[in-house]
C-alpha cells in the first residue's frame, strides 16, 4: 500500500459553484423567501453528471412543486411593464390599481411582485393572492382562499394574473366577462394548449372537425386583444424547459380593446 503525498489535493465533491456544494444551491431554490438571478438557478443544476432526470425530479417534487422558477430578472421585467401600466390606468394614492392573481399556489408570485411595486409605485397599486385550495399546496405567504368567481365580484380588479392554468380548464372567459377587468395576464406555456384549453384560452383549432373552425377565437369575440410580453418571456425558466434551454413559458397579455 503506497504512501498517501501529504501535498497531494483531495478531490472537490461534489462540484462547487459560488461557494456552495450544488446540492445546497438546489436546497436554496427551496426557501419560498428567497429571490434567486437567473444565473443562480442555471449553476444549481449544472454538474458533469447532470441529467434531465435530475432537473424533473426537483420540479415534480409532491410537496413543493414547481412550475415557474421564478427570478430576479423576471420580477423586474414584469414590474416595469406594470409601472407604465398602472400609470396609463390613472393609478393614484387614493385610488389604487387593484391585481388579482387567481390560483396564486404559495403565493411568491404576488410576494415579490408586490415588493418591486412598493419600491417603484408605493401605495399606487395592491396586489391580491387568492387561490381555491382545491391542491392543498403549502403556502408560505398570506393567501386567501376563494373562488376565482368570487374574487372577481369582491376585489373588482383592473388587472388578472393567472400563472400555469391547469391543462383543459378555462377561466378567462369569465375575467373577460367581469367589467372592472381591463387586461389579463396569462403565464405558461401557451399555444400549445398545455396551459389553459386551446380553444376557449387561446383561439387555436387545430383541425376542421374542431369546436373552433371557422370562427372567432373567443377572446377577439369578446373584445380582447392578444399581446406577448417579449420583454418579459425572455427572462422565464419554467418546469418543461432543459438546463440551457429556456423558451416553454411565456406571459402573455390579453387586452380590452377601447
Amino acid at each position: 500500500m503506497s504512501e498517501k503525498n501529504p501535498l497531494e489535493k483531495p478531490p472537490i465533491s461534489p462540484q462547487l459553484e459560488g461557494g456552495l456544494p450544488l446540492v445546497e444551491l438546489r436546497e436554496k431554490l427551496r426557501d419560498h423567501s428567497y429571490l434567486p438571478t437567473h444565473a443562480f438557478i442555471s449553476r444549481a443544476f449544472t454538474s458533469e453528471d447532470f441529467s434531465s432526470q435530475e432537473w424533473h425530479r426537483f420540479v415534480d417534487d409532491k410537496e413543493h412543486p414547481v412550475f415557474e422558477f421564478l427570478n430576479e430578472e423576471f420580477l423586474n421585467a414584469f414590474s416595469d411593464y406594470f409601472s407604465q401600466r398602472i400609470d396609463n390606468l390613472g393609478a393614484s394614492k387614493d385610488s389604487p390599481v387593484t391585481i388579482l392573481e387567481v390560483g396564486a399556489g404559495n403565493g411568491r408570485l404576488s410576494h415579490f411582485l408586490q415588493k418591486k411595486l412598493d419600491a417603484k409605485l408605493l401605495g399606487k397599486v395592491k396586489v391580491i393572492p387568492t387561490d381555491s385550495g382545491e391542491l392543498s399546496l403549502k403556502t408560505t405567504f398570506p393567501i386567501e382562499i376563494i373562488g376565482h368567481k368570487k374574487a372577481l365580484e369582491k376585489y373588482k380588479p383592473k388587472i388578472v394574473i393567472f400563472s400555469w392554468m391547469p391543462y383543459g380548464s378555462d377561466f378567462t372567459d369569465d375575467f373577460r366577462a367581469a367589467e372592472s377587468v381591463d387586461e389579463y395576464i396569462l403565464i405558461g406555456e401557451t399555444d400549445d394548449g398545455n396551459c389553459g384549453d386551446a380553444w376557449r384560452t387561446w383561439g387555436i383549432s387545430d383541425s376542421p372537425f374542431h369546436e373552433g373552425a371557422g370562427k372567432v377565437a373567443p377572446y377577439l369575440a369578446d373584445g380582447f386583444e392578444r399581446k406577448d410580453l417579449d420583454d418579459v418571456s425572455k427572462q422565464q425558466i419554467c418546469r418543461t424547459d432543459e438546463l440551457g434551454e429556456y423558451f416553454h413559458s411565456k406571459t402573455v397579455s390579453f387586452r380590452r380593446k377601447k
